[in-house]
């Protein structure tokens, strides 16, 4: 199911306000109003991309480019485009919220135009909508049958999920929503700190709170995790997809590294949590209790330079003490001493036995917990480790394990990764591991970004309750800036790359693609007929006519500089260079003007003019300035001479390599 049209009536901002959109190269409709009547309307066109042009095996539906200066509407139109839910005129107010409802109304009235399998079907919300076309319609009415049916039985829009993916801070759009399926979803920066908060809550059960309780550590440790620790498994996961399947990424490439693995304490999180704050009980609540019982009790004769040794003691000391917190421990075993670490591991099972023979509905989690701990230390042993004799708090040091990209073990890891996130309803492992190694640049960060969120998505249902369902058969991806921290080399592969990494990952669904860019790269790759280009007037959104612009496939990056980008007559080069040159040429002009019989210029000034016109990259320009400044510096010798005199100067710069 593909969108080929989107009417607008009006923006909250009413910066986009009655505009149509075409995302479609052979389709062209547009909306006439006339005596207060919404009329839609079609011209005729040939149909001019063939079926499955950027997609041989028709997963990718379309794909469409919109362009235009910052502040044109973009990212507006893009909003618009994933808040679309098929709204209606509310009815069921009281008459005096009349004006209220009419004017939220004007917004949301929209016509949005749907290819389904080969039929054209207009789906609108306007009460006086006239027809002119052969397409079916479709009125979303309040309390209407055939929009019930739509809702119920995921229908037209209703299957249809968009997915919104910037990496700008700034992205407007933030969320989830969810009705058993995914209908929206938007990934960003910001709103990661959604989904880790989500995904750590799932994992940890953070299900009840009470100070200085088991669950209380849960919700702290739930709350200090950072957003980069969840990228952290999202980059293991989707590295594990890629390796398991064998896929011909870009990542395998480019971006397999040697994984560096470690794990924080629960002491950690807890500080964290009451860092600056004067909260005393509380801190001592929890803090106390880890020092009391762990430090200063059990381990008090323990050396800890062990850890430096061993990643998974700090681990295991995490769930006794989550096991202390639980059990009230600390009124029993007062003289028990733990020297080694499987005293510890027997210390723990003892406990956990303990609550299985008393029937305990968490004995089988801490049971679990032990035998996940148990897998990561049977790959992970093997692995070389790196320690650092720098203690970063008590019993934890900097030490890691080091997983080697393509060795046994680097497969095996990652798949428990995967494990841990998709079979186990709840990890423990996952609360305190930290992933690192994957040390990118920004342009390398912003691609990982998309493809690793695009790949959570479709097992979005793993991560929380709200949401049982799948994603629907139909996706509308949004991209806002798709070459946001992209290299020139990058933009030019990365249209091909999400090409094929959309038809492994979403394999059985059909994909619409609609993006955002400023790069004149990029947009080579989409033929002008799927390109949108929205200009400033007025201060509003308008649409250029693409009539105007020149062909954009595989055309010439200096041309759609200016032209699809909108320089024109603004030329190709920056604004400071364009004023210091400027500078040379007034300079040069001033000084012929005013010395008939010789140059007013002294001997330090022309030196300096020469340096400044020897940093343009532009020959012909600078081979002019050149010929300005010789000509003012020798004014006052006779025209054979002059002639002479900028020949030699001429050679000289040819001699020093200048192509003047």
């Amino acid at each position: 199911m593909e969108l080929v049209f989107f009417y607008i009536n009006q923006t909250s901002s009413k910066f986009i306000e009655k505009k149509g959109f075409n995302f479609s190269a052979n389709y062209n409709f547009y909306v006439e109003i006339k005596d207060g009547k919404y009329i839609l309307k079609q011209k005729i066109c040939n149909p001019r991309l063939p079926e499955g042009f950027f997609d041989e095996q028709k997963c990718i539906t379309n794909i469409t480019a919109i362009v235009g200066e910052n502040g044109t509407g973009k990212t507006t139109l893009l909003t618009k485009l994933s808040n679309f839910c098929g709204s209606v005129k509310d009815q069921t107010h009281d008459s005096e919220y009349d004006v209220f409802f009419m004017e939220e109304y004007e917004k949301d009235k929209n016509i949005s135009i749907y290819l389904d399998e080969s039929e054209l079907v207009c789906y609108h919300n306007i009460d006086n909508f006239q027809n002119e076309t052969e397409v079916r319609v479709c009125y979303l009415k309040q309390g209407s049958i055939e929009l019930m049916d739509i809702i119920k039985n995921n229908k037209a829009f209703e299957n249809i999920s968009k997915i919104c993916i910037s990496n700008s801070m700034y992205a407007l759009e933030d969320g989830i929503s969810a009705n058993g399926g995914i209908s929206k979803i938007s990934l960003n920066i910001n709103s990661l700190m959604t989904l880790k908060s989500i995904f750590y809550k799932q994992i940890c059960k953070t299900e009840k709170s009470f100070a200085g309780g088991y669950y209380e550590i849960q919700d702290i440790v739930c709350n200090e995790k950072t957003v980069k620790e969840f990228q952290e498994i999202l980059d293991a996961l989707y590295l594990q997809y890629v390796t398991e399947n064998r896929i011909d990424s870009i990542f395998v490439k480019n971006f397999c590294q040697t994984l560096k693995v470690k794990f924080h304490t629960v002491k950690k999180y807890i500080k964290k949590r009451y860092s600056g704050l004067q909260k005393e009980e509380e801190y001592k609540s929890n803090l106390k209790k880890y020092d009391d019982v762990i430090v200063n009790g059990l381990f008090s004769e323990f050396d800890f330079n062990f850890s430096k040794t061993d990643i998974f003691f700090v681990i295991y000391i995490n769930l006794l003490y989550e096991l202390i917190a639980y059990s009230n421990i600390e009124k029993y075993d007062s003289e028990q001493k733990i020297n080694s670490k499987k005293e510890l591991k027997e210390y723990i099972i003892k406990i956990v036995n303990e609550l299985q023979n008393k029937e305990d509905g968490h004995a089988k989690r801490f049971q679990e917990a032990m035998r996940e701990i148990q897998e990561y230390e049977d790959v992970l042993n093997k692995c070389s480790m790196y320690a650092c004799s720098l203690p970063i708090s008590d019993m934890a040091y900097i030490s890691y394990k080091e997983v080697k990209y393509g060795s046994k073990e680097y497969e095996q890891f990652l798949t428990l990764i995967k494990k841990s996130v998709f079979e186990m309803k709840h990890s423990f492992v996952l609360k305190y591991i930290d992933i690192g190694g994957l040390d990118l640049a920004s342009g390398e960060r912003a691609l990982l970004n998309f493809f690793s969120w695009m790949h959570l998505i479709p097992h979005f249902n793993y991560l929380t309750n709200n949401v049982n369902e799948e994603l629907h058969d139909n996706v509308l991806l949004l991209i806002d800036e798709i070459d946001l921290y992209c290299h020139p080399l990058w933009q030019q592969k990365l249209l091909s790359y999400l090409i094929q990494e959309i038809k492994n990952q979403y394999s059985n669904k059909k994909v619409q693609i609609i993006f955002t860019t400023h790069s004149p790269i990029v947009l080579s790759d989409i033929p002008r007929s799927n390109v949108i280009f929205l200009k400033r007037e007025n201060d509003q959104c308008s649409i250029d006519e693409e009539s105007r612009h020149g062909e954009t496939f595989g055309a010439n990056i200096y041309k759609l500089f200016n032209d699809a980008f909108f320089l024109g007559a603004k030329g190709q080069i920056g604004e400071f260079a364009k004023k210091k040159i400027q500078t040379i040429i007034d300079k040069i002009k001033s000084d012929k003007r005013n010395s008939e019989m010789g140059s007013d210029l002294s001997k330090d000034e022309i030196h300096l003019l020469e340096q400044l016109i020897a940093l343009i990259g532009e020959r012909i320009i600078q081979a002019k300035l050149y010929e300005m400044l010789y000509k003012c510096k020798y004014n006052s010798l006779g025209v054979r001479e002059k002639k002479i005199k900028i020949y030699e100067e001429k050679i000289k710069q040819l001699q020093k390599g200048e192509d003047i």
